[in-house]
């Protein structure tokens, strides 16, 4: 890490922030966050020349940073935020780019943030290739650090987010599955990722075993509340507000919580009606009528405010600070996502 952004980071590691004086997540953490953005060009700035045009695309899928602000947050709730921090920041967020490379071609989604696709403009081969280019950065990134605990959990993290992929991919069509198979899943694929980032930014910390686990019950709780508000999105949102390629859940034959929660409630016609439905996906206004029919939009917005509360109470045990209300507010905004 260059010398300027240790300084910054000490800077920053020194003042004393007032609840009543910042409840922004992001003005706690900004110059921190901006460590995270530079230590990210500086990785992808090595690119060959070949390669910037389909890299500098990618780049435009700049999110919120969700999982760089988390990890900076927790980091913040025991003190200075450390180098190792940025780099597990930078690393994470690099992995998840990857794996959303990787889902649009799995759910063949043709826009993401507003602009095409990887796959859209260069193809699929170009596209898995790019996600891989990025998840080989993440684990650059992580090796960098010197703590061989941290390239290992940030392997393990990779290989159970392939493995939710793959276990969806093969129930695809599967209208029949469980909401346990499905929870299994969504831990896999979402929640795991973000455990992980609140889990290792406390073991950097220097936390006790414990509470890194509490931390780890934090995001994994806050992962499956995000996942089910996106599923609930793809079903019922608008493309408009997103910028994402929505319905792709039902063109690949995906069976979320609220259809699942709805063939297992209705009955006879209704339920024949949903069936036809869900093979044909084209009326999406039929298809949210028979999920308020079934009452599978509040149950599932419902399981997803459980998950929120059990993720608010598994960080109990931190002091009142600003720090601990930015990861309280962060788990309520996990119901009330958009993009």
């Amino acid at each position: 890490m260059s010398t300027a952004l240790e300084t910054s980071l000490a800077v920053v590691n020194t003042t004393t922030y007032l609840p009543a004086l910042e409840s922004n997540a992001r003005d706690l953490v900004g110059a921190e966050m901006a460590g995270v953005e530079s230590r990210i060009e500086e990785v992808l700035s090595r690119r060959p020349e070949r390669l910037r045009g389909i890299i500098d695309h990618v780049a435009q899928y700049r999110g919120k940073r969700f999982r760089p602000l988390l990890a900076l947050l927790v980091a913040r709730t025991s003190g200075p935020v450390k180098p190792a921090h940025i780099d597990l920041a930078a690393a994470i967020e690099l992995m998840h780019t990857a794996s959303l490379v990787h889902d649009d071609i799995l759910d063949n989604a043709d826009t993401r943030r507003h602009v095409p696709a990887i796959h859209a403009r260069w193809g699929h081969q170009a596209a898995v290739l790019l996600g891989d280019f990025l998840f080989s950065h993440a684990f650059e990134l992580t090796a960098s650090v010197g703590d061989p605990r941290l390239n290992r959990e940030v392997a393990m993290t990779a290989r159970k987010v392939c493995q939710g992929e793959i276990q969806q991919s093969l129930e695809a069509g599967n209208w029949n599955i469980s909401e346990t198979a499905y929870q299994d899943m969504i831990e896999g694929k979402t929640a795991e990722m973000i455990a992980a980032t609140a889990r290792l930014a406390a073991l950097i910390c220097g936390r006790p075993d414990a509470e890194c686990q509490a931390f780890d019950a934090y995001g994994r709780n806050l992962g499956m509340a995000f996942q089910i508000a996106d599923d609930l999105l793809d079903l019922v949102g608008e493309e408009t507000r997103t910028g994402k390629s929505l319905g792709t859940d039902l063109d690949q034959g995906k069976a979320t919580l609220p259809l699942i929660h709805a063939l297992s409630t209705l009955k006879g016609a209704q339920r024949e009606e949903l069936l036809r439905q869900l093979g044909s996906s084209n009326d999406r206004a039929n298809l949210r009528r028979l999920l308020d029919a079934a009452g599978s939009i509040d149950f599932a917005n419902d399981r997803a405010r459980d998950h929120v509360a059990r993720a608010k109470r598994a960080i109990s045990f931190l002091p009142a600070t600003p720090y601990r209300q930015a990861l309280l507010g962060s788990a309520d905004k996990a119901l009330a996502r958009d993009c």
